[in-house]
């Protein structure tokens, strides 16, 4: 059952590292094609960078996850096998390596930990949060809004992080002062409703959106000043030539490229998180198709803004499905049909821990 999620949940237990069990219940993939929630070895401080290389100079931390979500990358991984899957996480920290400088013990943490890096010379992919405890990177880790509960934390930091890139690192944002458009495809998805909202944040004059009917007046709510039911219109048929100045794609359907070009203003942006480049892309518009992923090794400043954000009532996820750790492939099923409201999340039990060592 969908639900608005406003409660916060207040932290009371925090331990050493070394009351921790050895293993964990989490996602794990051995192959491509092999996927099971099981049994897996908790990860120790100094795992990631004893693992992967091209780290930036971070110190490590482990964290206690209390909720994940589900993004479509999520349901594949990469390897190196076997590996805990999940890249979203809300949660407590354990235990930081002694060089961190900003993270301690007790903190409530949120982060996309699903990084593009290399293990050795082969391209790999940093993950870990479908599991009752990862390791991340501090410069990976904000501080969670005071306002959000671990659900909601969870469900916001990879589509609040890509749209945000979206827009401010390749769609011209912020746009105070200026006049412009924004369109968002697809405004009932995770990216889309971080879009509309941020769109929002940063002064778009006029923003448009599509989805269904059923969910005109949600993404209204959120800022879309137009809404184009795409099962009735389609918008390149909508919308005039030359009259948008930002088309932002989180759909990826077949030919949103070249009709996004007869759309756009001169010195307009597209940029696309899913599908391929137009086949005759224009030389007087940004293009650019981009993975969230690629650069998640460091997200501390703009978590930080997103932060505020929240806490500002500028954007949330309200919008939310909750599985238990246990059904994540039936959330992984949901979400492969493609036609996700919001954000699934997953609740992850809190790994049994001596009571005698609280701090």
């Amino acid at each position: 059952m969908w639900r608005i999620l406003v409660a916060v949940e207040v932290v009371t237990q925090v331990v050493h590292a070394q009351t921790l069990p050895k293993q964990m219940q989490a996602l794990v993939a051995f192959s491509g094609s092999n996927i099971s929630v099981s049994l897996f070895d908790v990860p120790g401080l100094g795992d990631l960078h004893r693992k992967f290389t091209g780290l930036p100079e971070s110190c490590e931390v482990l964290v206690g996850v209390r909720a994940s979500s589900i993004n479509p990358a999520d349901r594949f991984s990469p390897g190196p096998f076997p590996q805990v899957m999940g890249s979203d996480l809300a949660g407590v920290v354990l235990a930081v390596e002694d060089s961190c400088k900003r993270l301690r013990p007790g903190d409530r943490v949120w982060a996309d930990i699903g990084a593009v890096t290399y293990s050795g010379a082969q391209k790999s992919k940093e993950n870990g949060a479908y599991a009752q405890v990862a390791v991340a990177l501090e410069t990976q880790l904000g501080a969670m809004p005071s306002n959000l509960d671990f659900r909601e934390g969870a469900s916001l930091p990879k589509v609040a992080l890509t749209s945000y890139k979206a827009l401010a690192w390749y769609g011209g944002a912020p746009y105070t002062g200026l006049d412009k458009t924004v369109l968002i495809l697809g405004g009932s998805g995770g990216c889309g409703i971080a879009g509309i909202q941020l769109a929002k944040a940063f002064s778009a004059m006029r923003i448009v959106t599509t989805t269904s009917a059923a969910n005109k007046d949600f993404v209204q709510q959120l800022g879309a000043d137009e809404v184009i039911d795409y099962h009735a219109e389609n918008w390149w048929d909508v919308l005039e030539d030359g009259s948008v100045d930002v088309i932002y794609d989180t759909v990826g359907q077949d030919g949103t490229g070249d009709r996004a070009m007869k759309k756009l203003r001169s010195g307009g942006y597209y940029v696309a998180i899913a599908g391929a480049h137009p086949s005759q892309p224009r030389s007087d518009v940004h293009i650019k198709w981009f993975i969230n992923s690629d650069t998640n090794l460091d997200n501390v400043h703009i978590l930080e803004t997103l932060r505020n954000l929240v806490e500002q009532g500028k954007l949330r996820m309200q919008r939310l499905k909750s599985f238990k750790l246990s059904e994540i492939l039936s959330a992984f099923s949901e979400s492969a049909g493609g036609h996700v409201n919001g954000k699934l999340v997953i609740d992850v039990p809190s790994l049994p821990i001596s009571h005698d060592e609280f701090f």
